[in-house]
């Protein structure tokens, strides 16, 4: 059976008619956050989307849909990436996003009916194979990148950043008509295309948002303004932490900040089971509670990551301060009875170099955990001023 262009074009706009408003109703139901709500905006120019290319099928005369529909489309990648930014503890920039689709409206209502079908489309691919690829980065950092369903989203962002690239070159150079543009690229094989990846994606995104809600990590169960796992959660650690930069300013005081992200949770989960993963990070929060300073700010800010805030005379202090909890996980086993431990990638930098700036250090501090990881775990790797710059 071989389908036409109009019923494949109905499908997908079923398919993502449907996708969309079960990811909005289990976003508002279960986690309503700012990652959510972006993703939610997301599904939603999706949605205006489909209904703007499914109405200007049925009338080709109101070529002014195709306006609504390009700037939606490029507006709904642009949010997929702000919400990725977001769920990693970055600014949102959905700004940008807003505004790239306010360029293609423009772009697509310049050329006017002219275009026909192809109205305001090479704007409209390169827009989405920018995003796409913004995205595709960003699902690849940070939080996000130590989560499977992440990298399944990742994974489709790509595939469509590769494949608008492909397609507005083609367009470009070779035209619509084109027998190449015609057989790999056109309308038919764009929408199933479109309806795989947005299946996939609705999956990952559904199961992300589950695991931040219902089945979330114990960094997000929180008891009073603590974590289940007994240092503060999320939310009131990033308030006193702003409070002890703001003070540590005023006195001109050295402030240090470690990152620690603990090696290797995914594969522990599946090794061992999610209790045993729990216990791992409820064994591993204990150990810092012991060798963290007495006055020092202990946060569990997601899942495998705490991060300790200290007054230091010294940068060597700081580095001191997350060599003792290296040798601490060596020395104490997070599980007694099969003598396992843990190992963790650690970030260290402070305001003497990075000024008092939250964004920066935060930013910083991110960057030197990252590289700890990359080298392989169980590293300790300073904040550099140009890793940020």
């Amino acid at each position: 059976m071989q389908l036409d262009g109009s019923t494949l074009l109905l499908t997908a706009t079923f398919v993502i008619l449907l996708c969309g408003v079960s990811f909005i109703v289990n976003t508002a139901m279960r986690r309503n956050d700012a990652s959510g709500r972006l993703w939610s905006l997301s599904f939603l120019g999706g949605m205006l989307t489909a209904l703007s290319f499914s109405a200007w099928n049925v009338a080709p005369e109101l070529w002014w849909v195709l306006v609504i529909g390009n700037s939606a489309y490029v507006v709904s990648i642009g949010a997929l990436w702000s919400g990725a930014r977001v769920f990693n503890g970055r600014s949102s920039l959905v700004w940008i996003a807003l505004a790239g689709g306010g360029v293609i409206a423009l772009l697509t209502a310049i050329e006017g009916p002219a275009g026909g079908a192809w109205t305001g489309s090479s704007g409209l691919f390169a827009g989405i194979a920018v995003f796409a690829g913004l995205g595709g980065a960003e699902t690849m950092r940070s939080r996000m990148r130590r989560n499977l369903n992440a990298r399944i989203l990742s994974f489709c962002l790509w595939i469509v950043c590769a494949y608008y690239v492909l397609r507005t070159s083609i367009f470009v150079t070779l035209g619509p008509s084109s027998d190449v543009f015609q057989t790999y690229f056109g309308s038919q094989t764009t929408t199933i295309i479109t309806i795989l990846l947005v299946l996939l994606s609705t999956i990952s995104l559904s199961i992300l948002q589950a695991e931040r809600s219902g089945a979330r990590a114990l960094g997000d169960v929180t008891v009073g303004v603590h974590s289940v796992v007994g240092v503060l959660s999320a939310a009131p650690f990033m308030q006193q932490w702003a409070d002890w930069i703001e003070r540590s300013s005023f006195h001109g005081e050295r402030l240090a900040m470690v990152a620690m992200d603990v090696d290797n949770l995914p594969q522990m989960n599946m090794a061992f089971g999610r209790d045993f993963g729990d216990r791992a990070i409820r064994s591993v929060a204990q150990i810092i509670r012991h060798h963290a300073p007495t006055c020092s700010l202990l946060g569990h800010t997601g899942a495998g990551r705490f991060v300790i805030v200290a007054v230091v005379a010294t940068a060597n202090d700081a580095e001191e301060l997350a060599i003792r909890l290296q040798t601490a996980l060596v020395d104490e086993p997070i599980d007694t009875e099969q003598s396992l431990r843990a190992t963790a990638s650690f970030g260290v930098v402070d305001t003497e170099t990075f000024g008092y700036g939250l964004p920066v250090l935060r930013s910083a501090l991110d960057a030197a955990a990252s590289e700890a990881r990359d080298e392989g775990g169980n590293r300790i790797v300073l904040g550099r001023r140009s890793a940020v710059n």
